[in-house]
């Protein structure tokens, strides 16, 4: 019987159905910045690393931007790095500490002036992030991974609202790959948004300019989303053919047309790439408790488009 026994297991091995996939977890987190030259950073971020690490323990957190308080001509490049500094010691290093990705893109208070562009750029550099490159030739202003070869995020500069006919052909070249094509998701990151969510951002300059082209870009390219920043206004909806979310903030803003709705977020992204959808939760970041979908508007008719909500990616 010991003899039979390898034999008469075989065929149940063999039979065997794989275990699906479990869904990749990953944090959204933006726009979290102080005050101009600011090296503080606001209670809500220090308990919302807190409950990334020990409570939430993603596999990924994506970032849209507004990391440090730069864009201003008159802080000094030591001013510019000890906001580096700071943003090392309380989002970048406890996040590694904890084995978690932080991806991200570069906001207007990181990259938008000269200077800063500079930077940014020595910073990131020498902290580049673990992930699987599939281009990185303008790190850390534009760059392609793959994470866990189920998930394709291509980052845009968008850090103002310029985003031309260049970064448009580099992103459908990106989403033409095959890293990009095998995967079941695929998102795009940048930090303006392509309509107007924020009513003190719903104006020319504070969106990206040209919107349409970007758009069928990442339709064509079967984007899951379009992750954005900056309106620091936590919205997920639906612009034309494409989901769009917008990641909300630390030290939230109104939405368009919605007086007093303001409110610091963090959210948590659940993505099935074997489905191709995406599910999430998200938090007010002051009193932790969960925001219920319903209580964001049905829809915002801001600047660039109307978005209406929807309640899952997909």
């Amino acid at each position: 019987m010991r003899r039979l026994l390898p034999l008469l297991l075989v065929p149940l091995l063999v039979g065997a159905a794989p275990a699906p996939a479990s869904p990749l977890r990953v944090v959204i987190l933006s726009d979290f910045n102080g005050a101009y030259g600011s090296t503080a950073y606001p209670a809500a971020l220090t308990r919302s690393v807190g409950r990334i690490v020990r409570e939430w323990k993603p596999d990924l957190v994506l970032s849209a931007g507004d990391l440090i308080a730069g864009q201003k001509a008159a802080l000094t490049d030591a001013r510019v790095r000890a906001m580096w500094a700071a943003f090392d010691r309380d989002v970048r290093a406890p996040l590694d500490k904890a084995g978690i990705p932080f991806a991200f893109t570069l906001g207007n208070h990181d990259a938008s002036l000269r200077r800063d562009r500079r930077l940014a750029a020595e910073y990131w550099r020498g902290h580049a992030p673990e992930l699987n490159y599939v281009e990185r030739a303008n790190f850390p202003f534009r760059y392609t991974f793959t994470f866990g070869g189920r998930l394709f995020v291509a980052v845009l500069d968008a850090s103002g609202p310029n985003v031309g006919a260049d970064q448009r052909a580099w992103l459908a070249r990106q989403l033409a790959t095959p890293e990009a094509r095998e995967a079941g998701i695929r998102l795009v990151v940048g930090h303006l948004p392509l309509a107007g969510v924020s009513g003190g951002k719903n104006k020319p300059g504070e969106i990206i300019r040209d919107p349409l082209p970007l758009r069928k870009i990442m339709e064509e390219g079967r984007v899951l989303a379009y992750v954005s920043g900056h309106h620091a206004a936590f919205y997920p909806g639906r612009l034309g053919g494409l989901n769009v979310l917008a990641s909300g903030g630390i030290g939230g803003r109104d939405y368009v047309g919605h007086p007093r709705t303001a409110r610091s977020t963090v959210t948590l992204l659940s993505l099935d790439t074997a489905g191709g959808t995406a599910t999430f939760k998200t938090f007010d970041a002051d009193t932790g408790a969960e925001v219920k979908m319903a209580s964001l508007p049905a829809r915002l008719n801001g600047l660039g488009g109307s978005l209406v909500r929807v309640d899952e990616l997909k």
